[in-house]
């Protein structure tokens, strides 16, 4: 009979010889020789698998006993109560009134739910607050500890590190200012001499609450180890570090991050630390695991991009106890098949451990859908616009789709050395015609179906203010010159411009100064809000649908319903292309393993929301149109 019990900050398993196999399911569990017993990370989760992979076999320990038993009592009860709340219970944590007033019901069920959690996910849907949300979370802790248990403080709050896309450091900023005021922000900018002395600033200040952007991260922070990746180490970290690798170089030596002792963590737009193997993801679970942090708070309302492995680099930051290792998470909870090309992918949840899978990650994770908690947003209307591409668009199409090569303007020829080159080739032709220039690089040229469809667009729109987007920038340049042609003041916001430049396109647009709005799926889906907008029009769609939400919900976030009764999103898609046959269905097997983690219908469901409200939320619904 197997047995689990707490000994040395562990969990020991003593199994006999042939359940070797079942304890090394457990993730995390290793042997330790010289005690003789199976160990694993001491966790809510470790627990639950245990049961799972043993059942009723499983003798569970009195000192492992009593920890879960307050475990669940302190932690996992109050957060499962408050999970599915839509307004917020002071039995568990009574808000003060100073600014957690202002906040909406949905909201303050939201802090409550970080604060019972600990250690969370909060997913909200898109333009719902979650970053009012994480910031009243620590100015609540931090009120508790000072005001309401001055003779016994907890753990401090501050400093706190606010990890984000570069697009929203001044977002942060501005709300620390409302919602958090005693925290004093410090956003890293500049160049690396400026970014250096104002780290350098705030690792004095004991208030602080360092802003900075997750691609600079990885520069003022050590890595954290992942697998087999070797680190790379200096003679001070190893004795067999490289002779020559400076410190600064170095991927233990800790850097100026490492050294702030950082009480807090949030991870804004946490999707973008999905990939385990990059460096900026180890340099953040590096900071998340600080030896000083107490609160881990990860914001995202896309969780996962392609499948639900994604979801374990997002958890393994927040909390790494419960999600200790990847490779046995993904052997435990996802279903995996063989693909086309003999190779094993992930294609959802695995339905035999789906309940215990849950039972781990809902403590952990909240989300509220718009269609609940935000019902006076303006409702979407869909369309899609077919067009026709023209004939020499549609013959260099073709050339390229059968033969990796087309014939571009006369004797040029636009080559495709491999599939993903011609992926991207055959999305440029499906939207324009293009020329290959002196030093082999494309660029996109009239004619385009696609820029005629929104200049249509754009009259039938009238006066309604409207922005349009699309994946590659040069079609952005394309349809911007056609609107400058026409004389249409227009801004735009993708990588060809400074921050202030983008910012003033935006404030225009926003203040009514101009109608239009251009900007590149990457640069302008993140952070931004542009309620003046009553349409969106997608020229092309992203292969990430991660990517699609966030530029579709710029549009459609809390502020939208003081401009417009309805918010017009249509797709220009080119008839027989590559979008209709190939991206739209991908992108809607995405959709779905990503609803197998947020669970909306279910949860619109359960409030009693009828189809219609249902099909009127799923972001892709559209993809049974163009399928036909």
């Amino acid at each position: 009979m197997p047995t689990a019990e707490l000994r040395n900050d562990r969990i020991e398993i003593e199994t006999t010889w042939n359940e070797k196999e079942l304890v090394q399911r457990v993730p995390g569990a290793r042997w330790i020789d010289r005690d003789r017993v199976w160990a694993a990370p001491l966790s809510w989760a470790t627990c639950m698998t245990l049961r799972g992979i043993f059942g009723p076999t499983l003798k569970i320990g009195p000192e492992l006993n009593k920890w879960a038993l307050t475990e669940r009592a302190e932690r996992v009860d109050p957060a499962m109560t408050l999970r599915p709340l839509t307004a917020g219970d002071i039995r568990f944590w009574p808000l003060s009134t100073n600014g957690a007033d202002n906040l909406y019901d949905f909201q303050r069920a939201g802090v409550q739910f970080l604060l019972a959690a600990g250690d969370a996910l909060l997913a909200d849907d898109m333009g719902t607050g979650k970053t009012i949300q994480a910031l009243t979370a620590l100015r609540e802790l931090e009120r508790y500890r000072l005001d309401l248990a001055p003779a016994l403080p907890g753990p401090p709050v501050l400093p706190a590190l606010v990890i984000c896309p570069n697009s929203v450091k001044t977002v942060w900023e501005r709300e620390a200012a409302i919602w958090f005021p005693e925290a004093t922000p410090y956003v890293v900018n500049g160049s690396a001499a400026v970014k250096q002395k104002t780290l350098d600033t705030a690792a004095q200040d004991p208030t602080a609450l360092v802003i900075i952007n997750i691609e600079a991260v990885r520069t003022f922070s050590r890595l954290a180890p992942y697998g087999s990746i070797a680190l790379r180490r200096c003679r001070e970290c190893s004795t067999h570090g490289e002779v020559n690798l400076k410190a600064t170089s170095c991927q233990v030596h800790p850097k100026t991050l490492n050294k702030i002792p950082f009480a807090s963590v949030i991870v804004d737009e946490a999707h973008r630390i999905k990939d385990p193997a990059s460096q900026q993801t180890r340099a953040v679970w590096a900071l998340c695991h600080g030896p000083d942090v107490r609160r881990r708070y990860a914001l995202t309302g896309t969780p996962l991009a392609n499948d639900p492995s994604d979801l374990w680099s997002i958890m393994h930051a927040v909390a790494k106890t419960d999600f200790p290792t990847r490779g046995r998470f993904i052997d435990r909870y996802c279903l995996q098949a063989w693909n086309p090309f003999g190779a094993l992918q992930i294609v959802g949840v695995a339905p035999d451990t789906r309940e215990e899978f849950y039972r781990i990650l809902d403590p952990r994770m909240r989300r509220m859908p718009k269609a609940l908690v935000l019902p006076q947003l303006p409702p979407k209307v869909r369309e899609v616009r077919y067009v026709e591409m023209v004939p020499k668009q549609a013959r260099a199409y073709r050339q390229m789709h059968d033969e990796f090569v087309a014939e571009v303007g006369g004797e040029s020829l636009l080559i495709a050395p491999g599939n993903m080159p011609k992926a991207i080739r055959l999305m440029q032709l499906a939207s324009a015609y293009c020329e290959v220039l002196g030093d082999g690089s494309v660029r996109l040229t009239e004619p385009s179906p696609k820029v005629d469809e929104l200049i249509a667009i754009m009259e039938e729109l009238g006066d309604t203010p409207f922005v349009f987007c699309a994946e590659h920038r040069q079609l952005i340049d394309l349809a911007s010159a056609r609107l400058s042609k026409l004389g249409v003041r227009h801004g735009l916001i993708t990588g060809g411009q400074t921050t202030s430049e983008r910012e003033q396109h935006l404030y225009d647009f926003q203040a009514g100064k101009t109608r239009v709005l251009g900007f590149t799926i990457k640069a302008g889906g993140t952070g931004l809000t542009m309620t003046a907008a009553g349409a969106i029009v997608f020229l092309q769609r992203s292969w990430s649908m991660i990517d699609n939400q966030q530029a579709e919900d710029r549009v459609h976030r809390i502020g939208s319903e003081l401009f417009h009764d309805s918010i017009l999103v249509i797709d220009v898609v080119t008839r027989d292309t590559i979008e209709q046959l190939s991206q739209i269905p991908s992108l809607w097997q995405k959709f779905e393993r990503l609803e197998e983690i947020r669970r909306d219908r279910q949860t619109l469901a359960a409030a009693g929301l009828n189809d219609a409200s249902l099909a009127a939320e799923e972001e892709f619904i559209l993809s049974s149109h163009l399928g036909s």
